[in-house]
């Protein structure tokens, strides 16, 4: 029996309630898959660890649920022969170093490689009245950001006008701000520039303490710009989730936006979508300065991170009395072959994670792309899972908990009801407070697994 949540126009779980049936005709094998919603899922996975008579023998998880499985010993690891049927060493560095091992053990089977950049319309910047009014007003060259200030800039002049000519005043940008869905991984993403220091692998808590990071200057300045973007986006922004996000930028009424690799696809086949041609891709902006947890000082020097926040794996119960037929329909799932014709098919959420999903830009025709376009799309995407300094999700015990608290403040900060510094504080308290309730050497313990680290440190 197999869990994955059900989620909006069957991403993720569609290719799988497809395949198993596929997979049951050429086994002969019985897969049970079982969808309930986000949050009922939850519940399910932490109910069948304690109920004998509840039981899954592969959970599909987003990486920010790992933390009781991994944490609590429920989940096997990888055998060897399974590695090399899912071909192991064709996997990404930056996901099997990461996302997928837990004290420097494998753990998850790659399905989808997330993935956040910048998409923006390369028809506005490459107009000459555009670059010669944005030169004249900022002093410098319209070209994709390099860091959030500039995105901040490019986004304000993008508001508020007609630029396309089509009767409609149009916006600068638009990015996931809803409380309750993943919203909470963008802001992550965007304060990464200022608050994940490139020689530390942390970045939500100091691993020795467990004291949380959140309150520091870095992650204030980012939720201070994530809080002000929106007066640059399109009415309503403050309570956009992913698929406004996307409509918003294929119908032509954004100049940027921020999103997983899913709006790439998205912009070149959705029956909806006016940019098809027009699309740019960039990786999300960087920071002129940043700041240094262990020195608390700012740093002088271009930072920039990627995010891969968003991750989907399958994980194989240890406890599992069919173990096997669960590992073999993983592998069937995450395989080389299946992944690759997954990655380049619209609509089913699971993006590129190994190096063979970049070789062949011609693939991607079938979603919508021309050659070049993939191999741009391809380029950036590559270029951000290359980058060392990287932030990924929250992998331990009570993970959900430490989200929806800051999820709570951030949003609180978006809706103008308190300050960014005042929201990061009291996030920071109630941390420390769930720290605590569950132990704070364990949860040391635990943090410094999810980031491959020796617990000895």
């Amino acid at each position: 029996m197999l869990i994955v949540p059900k989620l909006h126009a069957d991403i993720i779980r569609g290719p799988i309630l497809e395949y198993a049936k596929i997979f049951e005709e050429k086994t002969g094998a019985k897969i049970r898959v079982v969808t309930p919603g986000w949050n009922d899922t939850i519940k399910n996975i932490d109910q069948s660890l304690t109920d004998e008579n509840l039981h899954y023998d592969i959970f599909v998880v987003i990486a920010m649920w790992n933390g009781t499985l991994l944490g609590n010993n429920h989940i096997e690891p990888i055998p060897r022969k399974i590695k090399e049927k899912i071909e192991w060493n064709d996997v990404l560095p930056i996901y099997k170093e990461n996302v997928l091992s837990w004290g420097n053990v494998a753990y998850g089977l790659p399905y989808d490689g997330d993935c956040i950049n910048l998409y923006y319309r390369k028809d506005l910047f490459e107009d000459e009245q555009n670059r010669q009014r944005f030169v004249k007003q900022f002093g410098y060259e319209l070209n994709p950001p390099k860091t959030w200030k500039q995105y901040m800039e490019i986004a304000s002049f993008f508001n508020g006008w007609d630029w396309d000519g089509d009767g409609k005043i149009e916006h600068g940008t638009s990015g996931l701000r809803v409380k309750g869905d993943v919203a909470l991984l963008q802001f992550f993403a965007q304060a990464a520039a200022y608050a994940k220091y490139p020689d530390d692998k942390a970045y939500y808590f100091d691993p020795d303490t467990m004291k949380p990071r959140i309150d520091n200057p870095g992650f204030v300045r980012a939720l201070e710009e994530y809080v002000k973007v929106v007066e640059y986006g399109p009415k309503g922004m403050a309570n956009f989730a992913g698929h406004d996000v996307r409509n918003t930028f294929v119908s032509g009424e954004v100049a940027m936006a921020l999103d997983w690799a899913d709006l790439g696809i998205y912009a070149v086949n959705s029956p909806v979508s006016i940019v098809q041609e027009k699309v740019g891709y960039a990786q999300i902006p960087g920071a002129d300065e940043v700041y240094n947890p262990l020195t608390h000082q700012w740093e002088k020097h271009f930072n920039q991170a990627a995010s891969i926040s968003g991750n989907w794996m399958f994980l194989i119960n240890k406890d599992s009395k069919h173990k096997a037929l669960a590992f073999d329909f993983a592998a069937y799932m995450t395989s080389p072959k299946m992944s690759g014709e997954l990655v380049a098919t619209s609509g089913n959420g699971v993006n590129p994670s190994r190096f063979s999903h970049f070789k062949d830009a011609e693939s991607w025709n079938k979603s919508g792309f021309s050659t070049e376009s993939a191999r741009h799309y391809l380029d950036e995407i590559s270029t951000s899972l290359a980058n060392p300094n990287v932030v990924f999700d929250i992998t331990i015990p009570g993970a959900a908990e430490y989200y929806q608290v800051l999820d709570e403040y951030v949003y609180e900060a978006v809706m103008k009801k308190t300050t960014p510094q005042e929201a990061m504080e009291k996030a920071a308290i109630k941390w420390e407070a769930i720290t605590d309730r569950l132990g704070r050497e364990k949860q040391s313990r635990f943090y410094k697994a999810s980031l491959n680290l020796s617990t000895e440190q």
